[in-house]
């Protein structure tokens, strides 16, 4: 009896650790060629651009390039704005010092916006801030229009979140509990699931004009398909996620939502040999994007609220033969409205 009452736990966990495993390397690692097996009908005109192979850059080469090849995905109108909606100039971007969060932190403030990065961890962000700099993804004459903010999601109540938005008027939510720590049961509840939802609550109370939150594919009406659905094996983070964006849609708050493919495996020059694809919510099952991709695409979201206004958005990106070269407010527009798996 008492072997097995030990054996019992122990063989869960490595049960669990069996499919973790199993999950990287099909759902983060699958290859784009999956999405070529995916039938597209597609209901816009195409817009034209060049397409530049570039491969083995340093990420200080592959940055400098940016300005003058970005692979038709330009912000450079940005600022002006498309329709009704004001491009912000002040944005409070939540989760700034993690992979995708410091990325967003990077293309806003090439727009010439001041940037209120937040962060359980203040001192982390100039760390971060350096980081970028370094890497040659801005001047370090922009650093200035970046504001430290401590902000603890599990902790800080949605008031005092609220007291430190500092009159931004756009919000951008990048939070998400680390996969690193497996074991840790309740991560996702308390920080994609709640501490989503504080943010929500705080921007309501601050009177944001625009949220944009990073959500992941499978969440919604996906969430038990094959591969996206394997996520959920990280306790159950997708339905976490889908309570997030419940609240962000019932809150009043003009929002966009963005639910991106995995991105583990693509490295940041991923951009100059795959072009991003925008689809409608609950089209997609798996797929891959950069985290530069989905920056790109978060800062012309934030930038151009009209554009990607109470909408959700599944984004891949794809080789030049399934997605043509486009910039992200026209990724955005030209939003895949059906997909299904061909023969």
């Amino acid at each position: 009896m008492a072997y097995s009452s030990y054996c019992a736990p122990r063989f869960y966990v490595l049960f669990i650790a069996g499919l973790v495993f199993f999950y990287v390397s099909t759902f983060k690692f699958q290859d784009n060629r999956l999405q070529s097996s995916i039938g597209l009908t597609r209901t816009r005109i195409l817009t034209k651009g060049s397409h530049g192979i570039h491969t083995k850059f340093s990420l200080r080469k592959i940055n400098r390039m940016g300005n003058s090849l970005r692979n038709g995905i330009s912000l450079r109108a940005a600022k002006e704005g498309t329709g009704n909606a004001k491009a912000p100039e002040k944005v409070f971007v939540a989760g700034a010092t993690g992979k995708l969060g410091s990325r967003i932190v990077a293309e806003l403030v090439k727009q010439g916006v001041e940037v209120y990065a937040a962060s359980r961890n203040p001192s982390r962000i100039q760390e971060t801030v350096q980081e970028l700099v370094r890497d040659g993804w801005f001047d370090s004459k922009l650093a200035g229009n970046i504001k430290a903010v401590a902000v603890d999601v599990e902790m800080d109540s949605p008031g005092q979140i609220a007291s430190k938005l500092s009159g931004c008027t756009a919000f951008v939510q990048a939070i998400g509990a680390s996969e690193a720590n497996f074991f840790d049961t309740t991560g996702p509840a308390r920080v994609d699931g709640d501490g989503a939802i504080k943010l929500v609550e705080a921007a309501k109370q601050a009177k944001v004009n625009h949220y944009v939150m990073i959500s992941s594919l499978g969440t919604g009406s996906k969430m038990f398909t094959w591969p996206a659905g394997i996520l959920n094996l990280f306790w159950g983070v997708l339905f976490q996620k889908a309570k997030a964006e419940k609240a962000l849609k019932s809150s009043g708050i003009p929002y966009t939502i963005l639910r991106p493919g995995g991105m583990e495996r693509p490295k940041d020059d991923f951009k100059y040999t795959h072009n991003l694809e925008c689809y409608t919510a609950d089209s997609l099952s798996g797929g891959v994007v950069s985290r530069r991709q989905v920056a790109e695409l978060a800062a012309a979201a934030v930038m151009n609220p009209d554009v990607g206004k109470d909408s959700t958005f599944e984004v891949i990106a794809q080789t030049p033969e399934f997605a043509p070269n486009r910039t992200m407010t026209d990724a955005m527009d030209a939003v895949i409205t059906e997909a299904g798996l061909a023969g």
